[in-house]
């Protein structure tokens, strides 16, 4: 497998793990906001665990773009930003299809 393969299998990978936490978070963070008590601790594990969850992302992403020379970085940072918002979108649309 050459780099090239790798970069997309980590940018899929990275895509999909945004998505599932988005929805599934904000998701959870709706409903647990939206019972009698609020806040309760589902409200805040929920949000805890939101949290670390995307620090880990964060910073396994961000030791995969240190790994690149300067230059391929930007590329790299490129490709990441454009899934981040690519992300986005899709969890919107599925929000407003559910």
């Amino acid at each position: 497998m050459t780099t090239n393969k790798y970069n997309m299998w980590f940018l899929s990978g990275y895509g999909i793990a945004t998505i599932l936490l988005l929805y599934f978070g904000l998701n959870g963070l709706v409903v647990t906001a939206l019972s009698d008590k609020f806040p309760n601790a589902r409200f805040i594990t929920i949000l805890a665990l939101f949290f670390i969850v995307a620090w880990s992302i964060g910073l396994g992403t961000r030791q995969y773009i240190n790994s690149f020379t300067k230059d391929t970085q930007n590329k790299i940072r490129n490709s990441f930003l454009c899934i981040t918002v690519f992300s986005w979108i899709i969890v919107l649309i599925l929000f407003s299809v559910s």
